[in-house]
């Protein structure tokens, strides 16, 4: 039996939520889920009795977190870790009010959304050629998963979970069917710990198809494990990404390349695919976006040369 909502706080409303939730979602999901109540809800809001939250108190929560949300006491947080603290509160408010623990509250909230977009960095052909040069040796699996993120795009939990019976040596292709990542697990205290887990990608739309140069697609086979291999490791036991990531780097100070994160091959790889005209539908499905409008936001800008062309074009045609 339900009790009233005079004596339930927030902070044991939501731990029953967040329980209830976790038979149906994804155990990263749920992991994510959970940081955001223990290090943000609950601190900021836990102690209030649900009927006295309403809108007012969950807006000022919101632009706290903007002005000084970092745990770090460095600022604000990004505008996606305020979504997806929004999804979170919006969620288990919404549960609360519909089985009549709190009473209606608007769940309309507004954000400042004025923090600068991360900048993309992207290899330089020089660096490009860099890179393609060491790794095309592929003297071992790891560099073999460096230049197949700068031919293909994959994420690096993609690339960590890639074994050989992955890839059609018949038909040139491999298949994104599974992710590594690592995620941090907190119990009812508050306290946790991370561990890995092998999970389907990040969306349905990850999960696809990609054709591999019949060139290139050759040399690997050379190199072609058992199936059940993972081409990092070219063992059964997986390389996990943060350890991948350390190799990466190493490699990057070995040929002289200023620092870029792992994910500066995906982005290279996509503005590769842009400059060099292919159609913005086939470079979504290839990156593996739930929708062209994410790789439009994230990799096309018109030049002011472009948007000069257009003026032009349309004033001519009306004259």
């Amino acid at each position: 039996m339900l009790r009233s909502k005079e004596r339930i706080r927030y902070r044991d409303f939501v731990v029953g939520w967040l329980e209830k939730r976790k038979g149906f979602i994804k155990e990263s999901t749920y992991a994510n889920y959970l940081c955001i109540v223990y290090n943000h809800l609950i601190p900021e809001i836990g102690n209030y009795y649900l009927w006295e939250i309403d809108n007012e108190i969950l807006q000022e929560f919101i632009i706290r977190k903007c002005q000084c949300g970092r745990l770090d006491g460095r600022g604000g947080l990004s505008n996606k870790s305020i979504i997806d603290i929004i999804s979170v509160l919006k969620s288990s408010v919404k549960y609360a009010i519909k089985n009549k623990l709190m009473d209606y509250v608007d769940l309309e909230f507004y954000y400042p959304n004025n923090n600068l977009k991360g900048k993309l960095y992207i290899f330089s052909k020089g660096e490009q050629k860099k890179l393609i040069d060491y790794t095309m040796n592929m003297k071992s699996g790891r560099d073999i998963g460096i230049i197949l993120t700068l031919y293909t795009g994959l994420r690096i939990g993609e690339i960590c979970a890639l074994k050989w019976g992955d890839i059609n040596f018949k038909k040139n292709y491999l298949v994104v069917n599974k992710t590594i990542q690592r995620i941090y697990m907190k119990n009812n205290r508050g306290k946790g710990k991370s561990k890995v887990i092998i999970t389907t990608p990040k969306t349905k739309s990850s999960i696809r198809t990609i054709p591999i140069n019949w060139e290139f697609c050759h040399m690997l086979k050379v190199l072609k494990k058992d199936d059940d291999c993972y081409i990092l490791s070219s063992k059964t036991k997986y390389i996990e990404p943060r350890t991948f990531r350390k190799y990466y780097y190493r490699v990057l100070k070995k040929l002289g390349i200023n620092d870029m994160n792992f994910h500066s091959l995906r982005h290279t790889f996509a503005s590769n695919c842009i400059r060099l005209g292919c159609d913005y539908k086939t470079v979504s499905e290839l990156l593996g976006h739930s929708s062209v409008n994410i790789t439009l936001n994230i990799y096309v800008h018109s030049q002011m040369s472009q948007k000069k062309k257009c003026i032009n074009t349309v004033y001519r045609d009306l004259m």
